[in-house]
């Protein structure tokens, strides 16, 4: 699922292409994938593109928001007649200017001759139109905790550590804790770190803890600072591929060398996902 550095580079591209873009027609091919009036968003334009945890609010200028949810397998491809022609990621026989496609379930049409395609092959994500002033009592944006690199501090980090025996893998990963963080960067920010997976979050010490705050926010900057990890289906607002895949630590890495120590990187599931270390480097 995309997580933090993936979200935020698809809003910044879409804060790049929609702000200024008024929307002329919202055409529906799947149902299940958008609700609330959409008929009341004809005519508004776009202000804003904002990011809340793994969740996009598209900010108009009638009092109405467009809230989304990417899940798995979403994607949020803009063209025009100038952003066409960019290939999505893991399918080089489908590119922007080939949709919509049969995994095409939302269609923005634009002004100026522009779309906003939503594109999801498993149908996890969502779509919501919304009151803008009703935005933060949404579910999913409501149940958020603090998020790092925004208003997460070591102080408020530390807190919600000290209070768990979970193990801390899982309570980086629980959005109501900490918001943004999934898999790929919770393996990897504990690596930076040199904390076991399975360390009860409240048995690190306070070292530890500012230790795995720094290594927090340094995954995710790197992880936005070169578009994200394209690791399955995600693909920036054009289409195109992040790179942090090249950059990852531990994740996915099961029978490689560890890139400290030579050890090999042994894989353990915890909450359901599987959970990359070194068991040398890790304590």
């Amino acid at each position: 699922m995309p997580e933090l550095p993936e979200v935020e580079t698809i809003r910044i591209g879409l804060q790049k292409y929609l702000v200024g873009h008024t929307i002329e027609d919202v055409i529906i091919h799947l149902p299940k994938q958008i609700s609330g009036d959409t008929k009341s968003i004809i005519g508004a334009k776009i202000l804003s593109v904002k990011r809340f945890g793994k969740g996009l609010v598209i900010t108009l200028s009638n009092g109405y928001s467009i809230t989304i949810h990417v899940k798995m397998t979403g994607q949020l491809l803009y063209k025009n007649s100038s952003l066409s022609s960019q290939p999505i990621a893991g399918n080089a026989k489908v590119s922007v200017a080939s949709l919509p496609d049969r995994y095409t379930h939302v269609v923005f049409k634009l002004d100026k001759g522009a779309s906003l395609f939503y594109r999801d092959v498993r149908q996890f994500g969502w779509i919501r139109v919304v009151r803008s002033d009703l935005v933060a009592t949404e579910q999913y944006f409501r149940s958020l905790g603090p998020e790092p690199l925004r208003d997460l501090t070591l102080d408020m980090f530390q807190q919600i550590l000290s209070k768990r025996k979970t193990p801390i893998k899982q309570l980086l990963m629980d959005q109501s804790l900490i918001a943004g963080i999934g898999n790929i960067y919770a393996n990897d920010a504990l690596f930076v770190a040199r904390i076991h997976p399975k360390r009860s979050a409240n048995s690190l010490t306070q070292k530890e803890q500012k230790l795995l705050f720094l290594a927090i926010e340094q995954v995710l900057k790197k992880g936005i600072e070169v578009g994200g990890a394209s690791e399955w289906s995600y693909v920036d607002a054009l289409g195109k591929s992040g790179r942090y895949q090249e950059f990852f630590q531990v994740y996915r890495k099961h029978g490689q060398k560890c890139p400290r120590c030579g050890t090999e990187i042994e894989t353990i599931r915890l909450g359901g996902r599987g959970t990359f270390f070194c068991p040398e480097c890790q304590r």
